[in-house]
Formats: C-alpha cells, sequence, structure tokens
C-alpha cells in the first residue's frame, strides 16, 4: 500500500508539474503572438511618403507597447492607429474588432470607416473653400442671406460665424435625452423630411455668439450653404474641391436625406489614410504636395477658439496637453464611437485613431498622454505655436 501511495504522490507531482509546463508555454506563446513587431507603412501611391518612427525623431519601442496594449485589449476595440510625422507616415495599425453594428471584422488601409462628427470638421474645410473661391464673402455673412426664410426675433442677427462655432442661440438640445429617444432634437432631424426647415424653424433663445450647444442641425445647414452658393451638393462639391486635390479617390456619404440634403453632421465614410491627409492638412496650415488647397487664414481661423465658453474653434475642438512641464496645443475632429483626427501643430504630429467604443472616446486621451506624445521628441522642423488662454491641459 505504501509503495501504491507513493507512486501516486509521485503521479500526482509529474501532473502538476506537466499542466504548469504547458501554461507556462501558452502563457509565453500567448505574450509571443501580442508582442508587436513594427514596420515601417507601404508605400502605395496614394501620395503618402512613408518614413521609419525612428527616422522622424519617436520613440518606436514606445508606440510599439501601445499596439501591445491594444492586442491585451487594455483599450478597448479600436480599429487603427496612425502616426504622421513632418508630414510622412510613420505607423500605420489595423486591428480586428466589432463595428457599429456589432459585427466583427477585419480592418484594413481599405476599410472606408464611419467618420460619424468627424464629417463636422470636412465640412468646415469646404465653408472655407467656398470662402476661398468667393462663393461666401465671410464668416459675417447672414444666414438670412442663404435663406430668406429664416427670419423672425434676433435671427437676422445669426451670422455664418455663429453657425460655425456652434453658437447660434437657436434653441436645441440632442444631450438631455439619448440619440434614440424621439424627444432628442438630433434623432427628431435624423427622421426629418426637411432637416433644413426643421433647424431653421427653430426659434433663438439666446444672443448669438453668448453659449455653445452642440447641434447636427447646425452642421447639416452648413452643407446646404455649400449647396446654396455652389450648386452642388457637399458630398460632390467635397470631390472636386477638397478630395481630388488630396488623392481621396474611395469615400461614401451615407444617411442622406428624404429631399436629397447630405448628412454632413455625420454621413461621412472614410479610409484611416485619407483621415490622415485631412490631419495634415490642418498641421500643414491648407497644404497638400506644396498645394494650397484651403487657404492658410481660414486653418489658422478654425482651430482657433472661437466659442466664448468652450475650447470649440469652427467644427474643430481644441485640446492642450500637458507633455514634459509644457503645454501642448491640438486641435481634434472628435467622430461618435472613437473616430479621431489629433493635429499637433507645434509637434508636426497628426494621429489618427478609428473603433467603436462608444462612451470610451476618452481612452485615446489616454492613448495620446501616455504613450504617443511621450514618444515624440522635439522635431528639427517643429516651430512653437501659442496656445489658447482658458484651457485645461489634459
Amino acid at each position: 500500500m505504501a509503495a501504491v501511495v507513493a507512486a501516486l504522490a509521485i503521479a500526482s507531482v509529474i501532473a502538476v508539474l506537466f499542466y504548469h509546463f504547458l501554461f507556462r508555454k501558452n502563457r509565453d506563446s500567448a505574450h509571443r503572438i501580442k508582442t508587436h513587431h513594427y514596420a515601417v507603412p507601404e508605400m502605395t501611391g496614394d501620395g503618402w511618403e512613408t518614413a521609419s518612427l525612428d527616422s522622424e525623431n519617436m520613440d518606436a519601442n514606445l508606440v510599439c507597447e501601445l499596439f501591445n496594449r491594444i492586442n491585451d485589449h487594455a483599450y478597448q476595440n479600436i480599429h487603427s492607429v496612425l502616426l504622421v510625422r513632418d508630414g510622412k507616415l510613420v505607423a500605420e495599425e489595423y486591428f480586428p474588432g466589432l463595428d457599429s453594428n456589432g459585427k466583427y471584422r477585419v480592418f484594413t488601409r481599405d476599410t472606408l470607416h464611419t467618420q460619424q462628427s468627424v464629417t463636422k470638421s470636412v465640412n468646415s474645410l469646404l465653408i472655407g473653400v467656398a470662402i476661398d473661391e468667393h462663393l461666401i464673402r465671410s464668416v459675417d455673412e447672414k444666414i438670412s442671406t442663404f435663406f430668406p426664410e429664416f427670419a423672425g426675433e434676433n435671427k437676422d442677427k445669426v451670422c455664418l460665424s455663429h453657425f460655425l462655432s456652434m453658437t447660434s442661440g437657436l434653441a436645441w438640445d440632442q444631450e438631455t435625452y439619448p440619440y434614440s429617444d424621439p424627444r432628442n432634437d438630433g434623432y427628431r432631424i435624423n427622421h426629418s423630411n426637411d432637416p433644413v426647415g426643421f433647424l431653421l424653424g427653430k426659434p433663438v433663445v439666446e444672443m448669438p455668439g453668448v453659449k455653445f450647444v452642440y447641434s447636427n442641425g447646425i452642421a447639416i445647414v452648413l452643407g446646404e450653404i455649400i449647396h446654396k452658393v455652389s450648386g452642388l451638393r457637399p458630398d460632390k462639391f467635397a470631390a472636386v474641391h477638397l478630395f481630388a486635390p488630396l488623392g481621396i479617390t474611395a469615400y461614401d456619404w451615407k444617411g442622406t436625406f428624404a429631399d436629397g440634403t447630405i448628412h454632413t453632421g455625420g454621413g461621412l465614410y472614410l479610409r484611416p489614410r485619407d483621415m490622415a491627409k485631412i490631419g495634415w492638412l490642418i498641421a500643414n496650415e491648407g497644404r497638400w504636395q506644396e498645394k494650397q488647397i484651403v487657404s492658410e487664414g481660414w486653418i489658422r481661423s478654425s482651430i482657433k477658439q472661437q466659442a466664448p465658453d468652450r475650447p470649440y474653434g469652427y467644427e474643430w475642438w481644441l485640446c492642450p496637453f500637458k507633455v514634459r512641464n509644457q503645454t501642448i496645443m491640438s486641435c481634434r475632429a472628435d467622430g461618435f464611437g472613437g473616430q479621431q483626427i489629433f493635429v499637433f501643430p507645434s509637434l508636426h504630429l497628426v494621429a489618427v485613431f478609428t473603433g467603436w467604443s462608444p462612451g470610451r472616446e476618452e481612452q485615446f486621451v489616454d492613448i495620446l498622454r501616455q504613450y504617443i506624445l511621450p514618444a515624440t521628441n522635439p522635431s528639427p522642423s517643429s516651430e512653437k505655436t501659442p496656445h489658447s488662454e482658458g484651457n485645461k491641459p489634459l
């Protein structure tokens, strides 16, 4: 009996050791699978020059650590991360995950990705082009110039600048109720047969230029202003005046209304590499490959604080970061669910993200603060730019 007990004990020890051996082997194997191996982005003929992170004075190890954390799901359901430094694409990674319909899919550089409210920032560029082309006189143009039916108490005081800065003073509420609730003005305009009329029919409840109120309706009407002054729907205007000069050949606009109005509040779909072009256009003051596509003056106005009570320019958010005891200013195209274009003009840096993680959009701020900005060393070509006063660094 003693011999049997001893044999069983030895067998148990062997089994335990074998289990731990297999567990450690599988764990190490999983770790190896998740360890990111950096590669310079491919040259695809789409206009992007590519380079290594190291050559552009960025810490490749820290950026790779970020990609490991995404693979480990420390950051949730991110579909892509792209980095541009000094006009060169230096990082481009894609990750599988759930799309906006809850379906698992593999995302690639050719995936047309929902932009959500990044569409608004693109729409701002279209307004800038229309002003550059003298189709619109200035941001001081009254809204009633484009829509004579926009009449009533104080409506004659509402200008294009107020629409661009979301300070129109019009009654609007898409914050109190969920987007799925018919009481939400965002829901109501999305289900309207006359979205422009729906917005323009709202009463003025604040003096224009005083209070920021985020409004999909305003963004949609800004797109219709493009249509009014150019004769082209904003999707066609963008194709000719913005996308073609940038070499953007694949895109889509969804959510078009029954009356033909284009959803310039959130209907655009782009590839991430083309989102990066939008970002670099801002960082490079309206130029792409030495061609001025949007005026430098418009870019500067767009990313300057225009709303008195919110860090918001002309359909671009303003986001200061605290890095190495310095405040670094950025502007941000911010789309629901994780569509992001961050531009750091003083660092000559653009960071692009796509994903679908509603309610976790601020994970991208954490990524920038913990990984991308610490990985970004001063560039020889970088110039310091002043940051807006009154904005708290992130």
